[in-house]
């Protein structure tokens, strides 16, 4: 009886266990895995410690949960995107809340409510689902998607877009990392792939990246002349519209340097 009491309480855990939790485990143990042949490959001949598999395993495992956390917040927005029905909705309240940073420095935080009309005529109110440190005026107007059932409307602005552009920039970086361990831990040539990431970090990453600074630089001296964020210090301002006007001739000399060098290459 203790046996199957046994077993019979192991089933009703392993049953309990969510997809979450399993896809965990999953990555708990394909970073082992990997953590493994990385350290044999690396000192062959030797036998990997565990203070040695532990400590690569948890890079290999941060590696992994980051890209799948990243991979999955932008496939449901490309999806959301592409797939909600979308409203001109109107902003009639906004709420706000204290953010610390890192140096525990304190930033005020703004969420907007939005009502709007669905298709069938039904009206409804409620929070959209991003916050953003400037003020959103009462009666302005957005777009937002939502179907029912969804607890916060999906809104489908600059900063989202913003968010969205710099989570890819990581997913890049961070997925090409975790490509790679996999790829140097099955034994690999790894110089075929190195070209690749050079390809990659030249072409996409970092033209992603000034784009992302220019267009939040850009975005917040916007908002400023705007009004929407008057407790911008005007050094601030001054700071981020040099920096765009810097970002912008770099950015275009960057480009003549790649058509440059595409050119040397053909």
């Amino acid at each position: 009886m203790g046996v199957y009491g046994n077993l019979e309480s192991m089933l009703i855990i392993l049953l309990r266990i969510t997809g979450y939790g399993w896809t965990a485990i999953a990555f708990v143990v394909l970073s082992v895995l990997v953590a493994v042949k990385i350290l044999k490959r690396s000192n062959p001949g030797r036998k990997p410690g565990c203070i040695g598999i532990g400590y690569v395993s948890l890079i290999v495992f941060c590696l992994l949960s980051f890209s799948s956390m990243l991979a999955g917040a932008l496939g449901g927005f490309v999806v959301n995107a592409f797939t909600l029905p979308r409203y001109k909705a109107k902003v009639v309240s906004v709420s706000s809340y204290v953010s610390k940073d890192s140096k525990n420095r304190n930033t005020i935080m703004y969420r907007s409510t939005v009502a709007f009309t669905t298709e069938d005529g039904t009206p409804v109110e409620m929070e959209t689902d991003i916050s953003s440190s400037g003020r959103p005026e009462i009666g302005e107007t957005v777009t937002v998607g939502y179907k029912p059932g969804m607890s916060a409307a999906g809104e489908f602005s600059g900063t989202k877009y913003l968010l969205m552009s710099g989570a890819a920039v990581m997913l890049l970086v961070i997925g090409y990392f975790s490509i790679a361990g996999i790829i140097y831990a099955m034994g690999w040539q790894m110089a075929t792939y190195f070209n690749f990431g050079m390809i990659i970090l030249l072409y996409f990453i970092l033209p992603l990246a000034m784009l992302f600074m220019l267009g939040g630089m850009g975005y917040a001296v916007v908002q400023y002349f705007m009004g929407l964020r008057p407790d911008m210090p005007v050094w601030a301002v001054v700071v981020c519209t040099f920096f765009c006007l810097v970002l912008s001739a770099g950015m275009m000399g960057y480009v003549r340097l790649l058509a440059a060098r595409r050119g040397r290459t053909r």
